[in-house]
């Protein structure tokens, strides 16, 4: 008999208070900084009554269901079909993948909870969803024969243009992890061949630290490229991988992350979808199913959660999309607006665009110095290049950015937004996008010919999919340097990249050439976009990371020995 694994989201109380100590953790202005709260402090905040989850609780046991775990603002469930039929009123239908023949079980149809229950339960996650999309990451060559037309990027090219130089991590509780949905498996053994490779170290990622299943026999490319990347960045590090193998989307993820203690200092997400379309077709209609949510609120149910990751002290960092501002959704641009992407355009998070080097300037830059056997066949550039956004005429696609039509621009970012308005630079016409809207992605990093090892060959891979787990090690190098004096990690970013690049430029290395107009299937003359300049701009944010001056500025503003 088939069973089902699903999540009901119960309403969350005071949320003011998260928020409030959410900015006041994240802001370094704040005399709160970085004084983060526990699981148990941020579920006494914001969990609902108890007489509120005991109703929900015997409604689901009526039911005779198998498992109820409480998640503090949320119950997962599992149970048969007919005991999810009984409690939701509904049908559940077979549905099978046309190309690799899987079966699915998926509630079809209306569905409800009982009346009384109605201003409790705010969501039911996990009964209708399908597989949902990545970001896209590209596959840029075939198996060796590797292409020449482009200089490729290794983890020392890495360590050389974002001046990481010889900075690892020293392991003990310092981590960084990467989220995956459904099948998206990685191998060990691909990771242990990349860090042979390309001479870095990448401790395996153990079994207290895999959540969810992976099956090691069916590696994906996503979740290859994320874990040799964060890993092979943060050298050293303890690394999670975290796949969501049953039903569920952003607030399914965004649910267990926040319930789960221990859980990594960083995070890397891959993941999007065209904030607009969250409930009202293809993977949106997925969680927010017939209980009355719409796209804007299932959003800021995710944004809740989000906050509450955050103010445990927890980085949250994503890919911004790699179908220009036009978004996946509008291939063609037939559309009369832009397409912002959720998660990466929720002001919660830290959204990644991505980079190249330029090939005709200076041939691409020169070799890195004593190349690693995984250089073999291509030039993995070090040095003298020009890093720029990624061009569809090399990576086949465009950085997603732009502007949120949910959420409005945060103060950390509106002197940088208000500038980019006011550069002078192109726009798209006004009606576009929402310029008061909050404006992403917030920085950059290498998109393009990035290198990993894939069933014993070296491929070459682009998207930005690339440049958050990528930005995510560095962040996860930074939190070596500050856990280790202060035994706290950095927790949310923004605030502290803002005000970082404010003040001192030289930690970002500021991307002015490139643009986002083009979509993964090209540059039709009705596409839309934005274009870097100097500053932040909605294309690569501000800019690439400076490892050695972000490290110093943080120093100098923690009061902590540099050395």
């Amino acid at each position: 008999m088939h069973r089902v694994t699903f999540m009901v989201a119960m309403q969350k109380q005071n949320l003011d208070v998260l928020e409030e100590k959410f900015w006041a953790v994240s802001d370094p202005d704040s005399p709160d900084y970085r004084n983060f709260l526990t699981v148990s402090e941020v579920d006494a905040i914001v969990n609902p009554p108890k007489e509120d989850v005991a109703a929900v609780v015997a409604w689901l046991k009526s039911a005779h269901v198998d498992r109820i775990k409480n998640l503090g603002s949320a119950l997962e469930v599992r149970c048969s079909v007919q005991s999810a039929k009984q409690l939701f009123n509904t049908e559940f239908m077979e549905f099978e993948h046309v190309e690799s023949g899987a079966v699915v079980v998926r509630q079809f149809g209306h569905f409800s909870v009982p009346d009384e229950l109605a201003e409790i339960v705010v969501l039911v996650s996990g009964l209708s969803e399908f597989p949902v999309p990545k970001i896209g990451i590209k596959r840029q060559s075939q198996k060796r024969g590797l292409s020449q037309t482009a200089p490729s990027i290794s983890p020392q090219s890495i360590q050389s243009y974002y001046s990481v130089g010889s900075a690892v991590s020293t392991g003990g509780n310092n981590s960084v992890g990467v989220i995956e949905f459904e099948q998206q498996y990685f191998a060990p053994s691909d990771l242990a061949q990349f860090a042979t490779s390309f001479n870095v170290n990448c401790p395996p990622v153990t079994a207290a630290h895999t959540v969810g299943f992976n099956d090691p026999t069916n590696p994906q490319l996503e979740a290859t490229l994320d874990i040799q990347y964060v890993l092979g960045v943060a050298q050293g590090a303890v690394g999670w991988f975290w796949i969501e193998n049953s039903n569920v989307w952003l607030y399914g993820f965004s649910q267990h992350i926040a319930s789960t203690n221990p859980a990594p200092y960083v995070v890397s997400i891959s993941y999007g979808w065209n904030e607009e379309m969250q409930c009202e077709s293809g993977i949106g209609s997925a969680e927010c199913s017939q209980l009355g949510v719409n796209s804007q609120q299932y959003v800021a149910l995710v944004n809740q959660n989000f906050m509450a990751i955050g103010v445990r002290g927890i980085s949250l960092i994503c890919a911004s999309g790699d179908s220009g501002a036009n978004g996946r959704t509008d291939p063609y641009c037939n559309e009369d607006h832009l397409n912002p992407v959720f998660p990466a355009a929720s002001p919660y998070i830290t959204s990644c665009g991505a980079t190249q080097i330029d090939a005709t300037i200076n041939n691409g830059g020169n070799s890195v110095p004593n190349p690693p056997p995984g250089c073999s066949g291509v030039v993995c550039t070090g040095s003298g290049g020009y890093e720029e956004a990624v061009s569809y005429n090399q990576a086949n696609f465009a950085s997603g950015g732009g502007f949120s039509n949910v959420a409005s621009t945060p103060d950390y970012q509106a002197t940088a937004v208000k500038a980019y308005l006011q550069s002078g630079v192109q726009l798209p016409p006004s009606s576009y996008y929402n310029a008061t809207g909050r404006g992403f992605p917030d920085i950059a990093a290498f998109g393009s010919n990035v290198l990993i090892s894939s069933s014993g060959s070296i491929e070459q891979v682009g998207g930005t999919s690339c440049a958050s787990p990528i930005f995510a090690g560095i962040i996860t190098l930074l939190n070596q340097f500050v856990i280790a004096r202060t035994q706290k990690p950095l927790g949310f970013l923004n605030p502290l990249l803002y005000k970082m690049a404010a003040s001192t430029p030289s930690t970002f290395h500021d991307i002015t050439v490139g643009d986002n107009i083009c979509t993964e299937s090209g540059c039709s003359s009705s596409c839309q976009g934005f274009k870097a300049t100097k500053g932040w701009d909605p294309v690569t944010g501000l800019g690439s990371p400076n490892y050695a001056a972000m490290k110093s500025y943080i120093s100098a503003l923690l009061k902590i020995e540099d050395n």
